[in-house]
């Protein structure tokens, strides 16, 4: 059959590119040129041996092309149109082609079917490709959460994806044909149209900027945006693409930063205390108006130098790098206490200071410094340890003549005794009735009266004695002690001293606990003087405690004392009595030597109580003193 086709017709068909087939009306192939059989991957000898359908159609499209060759056979069919359909390759490869098909009949009757075709598999790749590009670009497109805008060279906006619709609140309709300009606040027109005109002179290849654009309902938007173009094959503009990443939150949160940070620095520029931040060299990283006041300076002019830069005193300037370095050195908190020249007055301040290293942001390692101005604090300390050394040496003075007038007091009877003895020897021998056992009598007396006296001296002296050192003592002498230092002015006054007394040991300051109960219990008994009771009353209990503390209570039934001024007992100079009988430095240096001599407390109330089968109501003093076991405590 292939014989019976032109030779030249033959010759021209195998030199083409094209896919040549002549099939017969069942499909058997009687010519395919050497194109077809290359790509087929067989021999034009063997391939005229094949049917078509069965040798190089795909099993599931059999019967459609079958089909198709009938058609075209029963001239069903129209010639000249193109169907495209996988083949088969002799090693199985797919390959898509596209056909044209015409028919040669012989009396009315279709003997052949010719079939030109043309391999678009690579074509179809490409464009299967391109499409598959061009969904994930409109996915891109379509799903970014960038907001883009693409435009024409004039800046007419022509489509938006949805991310940038819903930044400004339009639908796509209703910003199609406007200008970009139209959706930009005021403040960026001119600096975005500059940029955009360069764009598109080819000045620039692309730009960023940081815009406002306005929304639909008026509101404004912040964007990062990145401009550029879209060319075609000749370099010539098409479109100007826009991506927006919207910064709205950004800006905000920049806003509240930089808010944030502006009330941080009014808090530290206003503290009174001074505020640094030095590096290991000593330079001021930051500074408060606190320290640049006294270094008669400015903030901004401290940044950068160091203490040497304002004060003269090469000392304190040396200390000051030197505790810098040690604490960053170091790498712990340190409180520390330095001075410091106001370079203004001159004078010098005294400051407490915590250094905390720290880290900036970089990692560099930095020195916090919070300093306190103390100097009036120190100032008022001084003058309050004046203040407390007068109140101790009226105390002592006061103290001093409350012993001299009970020293009158205990020397009254012995003096009487040996004047009114020396005066009977002079009468006696003056009459000559002077003998020898009135005489011894009389010096027995005088000098029985000279050791009281001799005792008594001793044991005021011992009082006056200052308490260096802790000593160990007996509490219930100390009060006795104390008892016998007031017993003068006990005498004839009618008030009885009840006593519930425990012998407990301690150490701790004997003397000055002798001057406390003395001036507690000479309390009692002016308040009691004052009154007109019947039956005046001292109570005086002294016991241990549970938690090993002696508890001495001195309660009296004078009444008590008033409301409204017991809770200012123990401040200095506050007194009930007349200005003639007390100075109001007594209770307050009790509280003194219980508290910071003697670690104890001294608390007073007013109490109602019964005793022998009365009723009274007086003021209870109650110290608690805790029991020292050794000297170390």
């Amino acid at each position: 059959m292939q014989k019976q086709i032109d030779s030249n017709i033959l010759e021209y068909l195998n030199i083409t590119k094209g896919l040549y087939l002549i099939l017969d009306e069942n499909s058997n192939i009687i010519f395919a040129n050497e194109q077809a059989c290359k790509i087929l991957g067989v021999s034009q000898e063997k391939i005229v041996s094949m049917n078509w359908v069965d040798s190089f159609i795909p099993q599931e499209l059999k019967s459609y092309i079958a089909n198709i060759i009938k058609e075209i056979a029963n001239k069903n069919m129209q010639i000249n149109r193109y169907v495209e359909n996988e083949i088969l390759t002799l090693n199985g490869e797919r390959k898509f082609i596209s056909w044209k098909n015409s028919f040669v009949e012989r009396q009315g009757k279709v003997t052949q079917v010719i079939c030109s075709g043309e391999d678009i598999t690579e074509k179809r790749e490409i464009q299967k490709y391109i499409e598959e590009k061009e969904e994930r670009l409109k996915a891109i497109f379509d799903f970014s959460p960038l907001g883009i805008l693409i435009s024409d060279k004039t800046g007419k906006m022509i489509e938006a994806n949805l991310a940038f619709l819903n930044m400004l609140g339009y639908a796509q309709d209703e910003i199609l044909g406007k200008s970009y300009l139209d959706i930009t606040h005021s403040d960026y027109l001119d600096l975005n149209e500059d940029h955009f005109n360069r764009l598109i002179d080819n000045e620039i290849g692309m730009y960023k900027i940081t815009k406002r654009y306005i929304t639909k309902n008026n509101k404004l938007l912040w964007g990062n945006v990145t401009v550029s173009t879209i060319k075609d094959e000749f370099n010539e503009i098409l479109y100007v693409l826009a991506i927006i990443e919207d910064i709205t939150q950004m800006k905000k949160r920049e806003e509240d930063i930089i808010a944030q940070r502006k009330f941080l620095h009014t808090i530290i520029d206003e503290n009174p205390n001074i505020i640094i931040v030095k590096d290991y060299e000593g330079r001021f990283v930051l500074v408060n108006q606190a320290i640049a006041r006294l270094y008669n300076t400015t903030t901004e002019d401290m940044i950068g130098k160091s203490d040497g830069d304002y004060n003269p005193n090469e000392d304190q300037v040396k200390h000051y790098l030197q505790s810098v370095q040690e604490i960053m050195d170091l790498d712990e908190t340190k409180l520390v206490y330095e001075e410091s020249t106001d370079i203004l007055t001159g004078k010098i301040r005294y400051f407490q200071s915590i250094k905390k290293p720290i880290t900036d942001r970089y990692g560099n390692k930095q020195l916090l410094i919070i300093a306190n101005d103390i100097t009036d604090i120190k100032e008022a300390q001084k003058k309050l340890k004046d203040n407390e050394e007068m109140i101790h040496h009226q105390s002592k003075m006061a103290a001093m003549g409350e012993m001299l007038e009970n020293i009158a007091h205990q020397w009254r009877q012995p003096l009487s005794v040996i004047t009114t003895s020396a005066s009977s020897v002079k009468i006696h021998k003056e009459i000559g009735t002077l003998s020898d056992d009135f005489l011894d009598e009389v010096l027995d007396a005088i000098v029985k009266s000279g050791n009281h006296l001799s005792q008594t001296i001793d044991d005021f002296r011992d009082f006056f004695k200052p308490d260096k050192e802790k000593v160990r003592f007996n509490i219930k002498n100390t009060y006795k002690k104390a008892l016998f230092l007031v017993s003068s002015k006990l005498k004839n006054r009618e008030i009885d001293i009840i006593e519930n007394i425990e012998d407990i040991d301690l150490y701790g300051f004997d003397n000055e606990l002798v001057q406390v109960i003395m001036n507690l219990i000479n309390n009692a008994r002016d308040a009691l003087e004052e009154s007109s009771l019947e039956y005046k009353y001292i109570f005086i209990d002294i016991y241990k405690d549970k938690e090993n503390n002696i508890i001495l209570k001195i309660c009296d039934n004078a009444g008590g004392i008033p409301v409204n001024v017991i809770g200012k007992i123990f401040e200095p100079y506050f007194t009930t009595k007349h200005k003639s009988l007390g100075t109001g430095i007594g209770l307050y240096m009790c509280e003194e030597i219980l508290v910071k001599h003697m670690n104890g407390e001294i608390a007073v109330k007013n109490k109602e109580f019964e005793y022998e089968g009365n009723s009274f109501k007086g003021a209870e003093f109650t110290l608690k003193i805790p029991i020292l076991e050794s000297l170390e405590d």
